[in-house]
């Protein structure tokens, strides 16, 4: 069992095992004030804080985790993608057009998807959902990012669930990140 303890005074959420071990950092201050690894940079969705952002990614992460998946992800997926890497995080519905409310998204967010080169996909949807359509829905994201980049994706199934709900952390090296903002600043 994962837990996520989050320290808002200095914007980190630590990932715990069943023993209290760190198993994962994530913050959203700079790296030096982060004494644990492996660790990862959240950069926030435009207009969201660092506390509503760290809580986000908690409930995120521990529902990848969550054992009771259809298709389970856990934290050494979630580490080997993610790990020494700057990760933004999009929500998208499938509905009508699943690729244009991906692409929405990554224009809303300002994300350049063809920099990341990791993706953790979590796809929440009906029972009834068909492999052909998880299929198409993870293609989305493979065909936006690079072309070598690593995959992981995860598939919950809920009877109760009315909509396809895909969360997506795109991972990016952190000097790109860098480099990407400092050319959108000026």
């Amino acid at each position: 069992m994962l837990t996520a303890n989050i320290d808002v005074d200095r914007s980190i959420v630590a990932f715990r095992n069943e023993d209290g071990k760190t198993e994962l950092t994530i913050f959203t201050t700079p790296l030096s004030t982060v004494e644990a690894t492996p660790a990862i940079r959240l950069i926030p969705s435009s207009g969201v804080s660092d506390e509503t952002a760290l809580k986000q990614t908690a409930e995120i992460i521990t529902s990848l985790t969550d054992s009771n998946r259809y298709i389970h992800i856990d934290l050494s997926d979630v580490t080997s993608i993610c790990a020494s890497e700057t990760i933004r995080i999009i929500w998208f519905n499938a509905g009508d057009d699943p690729g244009k409310a991906f692409s929405d998204q990554l224009a809303a967010q300002g994300i350049e998807p063809s920099c990341c080169d990791g993706a953790l996909i979590s796809i929440k949807a009906p029972a009834n959902i068909g492999l052909a359509e998880v299929t198409s829905l993870v293609t989305i994201v493979r065909e936006a990012i690079q072309d070598d980049a690593s995959i992981i994706w995860g598939l919950s199934l809920d009877s109760q669930q009315k909509d396809t709900e895909i969360t997506v952390i795109l991972a990016k090296p952190e000097g790109e990140t860098a480099a990407h903002e400092t050319a959108k600043k000026n």
